[in-house]
């Protein structure tokens, strides 16, 4: 018996070998982002995992054969039978199986190409097998190390077949397509021929390993065949470190123009400016602004800040909020909102128009003023060229996380699965990059860049639904002994019961908490290392956030949505070089007014035009919009105590006491309709000194590339 388990532990590290050689080249998907412990953690996790299921196998066909007298003839059905056949239906099976990390990814999953075909094929290779062993003619046994050719082309089966849409092939058709058309050959015709080609060429390699090299192979290897697995496992560690090589200079994308301009360097009062973007965090979750807040190193951040405790977000969004942040102006001004091209809910359009190439950005300022500027930024979207906001930053780094991975193909390496199920490095099945990928990055950037002048931007995305913090955090801030469980459990009912949407929010706000908690671990990692190079205290250092999110407030979740306190009331800090001028401030300030106010600070000038005043500006009220299909126009007016809601259509006016009733729990629209009719001549005088300035002749239908809409999709920003 002991003799059978070792032979099935050598053949599941062989198996996982194998299986981490084909996983190992979805690290080459595109702007991906590869993790320096990710290639090791696939490696380890497909050899444990086969290895036992070849402990199982070799434990098994003892059990099953111990009373038989042909075991010695009969050894290689076994293992046919006993290994490849549930290899087949694991590996096929899980490498399918796909949990959603929240409902809206449930329809945007992409499907198999051949509708599960490939179980088909490898299922005639498992025929093959038991009829070609049990021929009195083909018993001569060999190592189970050699069914090595077998699992590869049971791997090549399913991951070619499953995601021949989400290779470069139907790319080629597009290249090609003039040729096509001219023999009368459609693309799904192409992709078929494409298809049966890749089937014939996988079965020609495994008859030909099979009757040809394996043979070869034996007898070179007779008495030794554990060697093969041993040269196997020292070209896996090379392959998997010359991918990690090659991801990690692919990155950073730098621009063509000059690090910096030199003009005006002379000229620098602040050498280092760091602007830090806190996806999605809502002030009143953050110890700075409330007694049950989270964030132990932005409280000790906050004592040495300039603490704004009325920082209202432009919109309930990320685009046009960060639009804002770097132009100055509103939404309603620089245009980079909405799309009516894209209203629908069959939308085929970016759900916004990119930022006008006529804006100047604060990326832009600080380059023609001798400054470096970088960005790293988790959020997808932000540095996309269909979004256009990336003016004027020289070095970027806006890569995917290998979630993506997870999402983009049918068919994904198994141990993201095991990630989800387990909550074990949460990152490999997000999307986007986590807190300690997007700190680490910064990190070497600023090392890079310093003691020159630099502006440095960071967006962190940890907040952002589907609020997966990893461990410890995941559990910190919820009595849950199994928090995963308890969310693959009430997450589907969550989405289909209104009851049961509120029993759930303590849990979403605990994984909410536990992902502020563990971006506030990494800031502090980032602080810390700054102060060590020495540039921390001559830092201007900025913390704000694009928009929160609601849980359960009037109703609704997330954010996108009308814009009550939790979705535009964000967290805004602003650390002086050595830590001048400290304390609290409670007038209003938007988003858009921390682009005169940084420059204001850096005593950079202010160009004309800029609506945003530096550090607020009572005389005028503030204002948040947002543009969607639902409500047309939604705009927030602040002015006093009061707040004013107003809908183009399909909702009526709101008008709530901010100062004594901050959860906006009474609406007095009807009892006070005197205020409410000023609030609104106030606004419409607004809106009459805030016009657009782009201009609307430049406004096409902005196409972009389907993975993109599919990740706007999964994010709910396309819905």
């Amino acid at each position: 018996m002991k003799s059978f388990t070792v032979k099935g532990l050598i053949l599941g590290f062989t198996a996982g070998l194998i299986t981490t050689l084909f996983d190992g080249l979805y690290m080459l998907t595109p702007n991906v982002y590869v993790p320096f412990r990710y290639p090791f953690l696939l490696l380890a996790f497909n050899c444990l995992l086969w290895m036992l299921a070849g402990g199982l196998s070799g434990f098994f066909i003892r059990l099953f054969s111990h009373k038989k007298n042909d075991i010695g003839e009969k050894e290689n059905l076994y293992w046919s039978v006993f290994f490849l056949s549930p290899f087949v239906m694991i590996y096929g099976c899980m490498g399918r199986l796909f949990i959603p990390l929240n409902v809206k990814m449930i329809t945007f999953r992409p499907q198999v190409f051949d509708h599960h075909f490939s179980f088909v094929w490898a299922s005639l290779i498992l025929i093959f097998l038991f009829f070609y062993f049990n021929k009195p003619g083909n018993r001569k046994n060999f190592s189970p190390v050699f069914f090595a050719f077998e699992i590869a082309a049971f791997i090549l089966f399913f991951q070619f077949c499953s995601n021949l849409e989400q290779m470069k092939v139907p790319g080629l058709y597009t290249e090609y397509q003039s040729l096509f058309r001219l023999i009368k050959l459609e693309r799904d015709y192409f992709l078929i021929i494409v298809y049966m080609s890749g089937v014939l060429s996988v079965s020609g390699f495994y008859f030909f390993s099979c009757f040809k090299a394996r043979p070869y192979l034996v007898k070179k290897f007779a008495g030794r065949p554990y060697l093969l697995t041993g040269l196997l496992f020292i070209f896996v560690l090379i392959y998997l470190a010359g991918i990690y090589s090659y991801k990690l200079k692919s990155n950073i994308r730098e621009s063509p123009l000059p690090l910096s301009s030199g003009k005006h360097s002379d000229q620098i009062k602040v050498p280092h400016v760091i602007l830090i973007v806190l996806d999605t965090v809502r002030a009143d979750r953050l110890s700075v602004y409330a007694k049950t807040g989270v964030g132990k190193n932005l409280y000790q951040f906050s004592k040495a800040s300039l603490v704004f405790e009325n920082c209202v977000a432009t919109s309930s969004w990320t685009i046009p909020s960060h639009a804002s942040l770097f132009t100055g102006l509103y939404p309603t001004e620089h245009g980079a909102h909405h799309n009516p091209n894209g209203k629908t809910e069959s939308d085929s359009f970016f759900p916004a128009y990119p930022l006008s190439d006529k804006f100047v950005t604060l990326a832009e300022i600080f380059r023609y003023r001798g400054y470096k500027t970088s960005a790293v930024v988790s959020n997808l979207f932000l540095l996309n060229p269909a979004v256009n906001l990336d003016q004027g930053f020289q070095i970027s780094d806006n890569s995917k996380n290998m979630g993506q991975v997870y999402k983009k193909y049918p068919f994904a390496p198994v141990f993201h699965l095991f990630c989800y199920i387990t909550n074990f490095c949460p990152k490999y099945i997000l999307p986007y990059r986590t807190a300690d990928e997007i700190t680490s990055q910064s990190i070497n950037l600023i090392e890079k860049l310093a003691p020159d002048p630099f502006f440095h931007f960071i967006n962190y995305m940890d907040a952002h639904e589907p609020y997966r913090p990893p461990r410890p955090f995941n559990g910190y801030f919820f009595n849950s002994a199994f928090p995963q469980l308890y969310r693959l459990l009430h997450s589907y009912l969550f989405y289909t019961s209104d009851a049961d949407k509120k029993r759930l929010v303590p849990y979403l706000l605990s994984q909410y908490d536990g992902e502020i908690a563990y971006m506030d671990q990494e800031l502090g990692r980032l602080f810390s290392r700054l102060k060590e190079i020495g540039i921390y205290d001559s830092s201007l250092i900025i913390i704000t956030s694009d928009h929160g999110d609601l849980f359960g407030e009037h109703g609704l979740y997330e954010h996108d949505t009308y814009m009550y306190e939790g979705v535009i009331k964000v967290p805004l800090m602003i650390k002086y070089p050595y830590s001048k001028k400290p304390g609290r401030e409670k007038k209003i300030i938007t988003l858009s007014d921390l682009y005169s106010t940084i420059l204001s600070i850096c005593e950079l000038p202010v160009p004309d035009g800029i609506s945003g005043k530096a550090f607020g500006d009572d005389s005028t009220p503030a204002v948040s919009e947002l543009y969607n299909f639902h409500t047309g126009k939604h705009q927030v007016l602040y002015d006093g105590k009061y707040k004013y809601m107003s809908y183009e259509r399909n909702r009526r006016p709101e008008l709530y006491d901010i100062k004594n009733d901050p959860l906006e729990e009474n609406d007095l629209a009807a009892k006070m309709a005197e205020v409410t009719l000023k609030m609104d001549k106030t606004l419409k005088k607004w809106v009459k000194s805030h016009m657009p300035k782009y201009t609307s002749s430049k406004k096409q239908k902005v196409r972009v590339p389907e993975e993109t809409l599919e990740s706007l999709k999964s994010l709910g920003y396309i819905r």
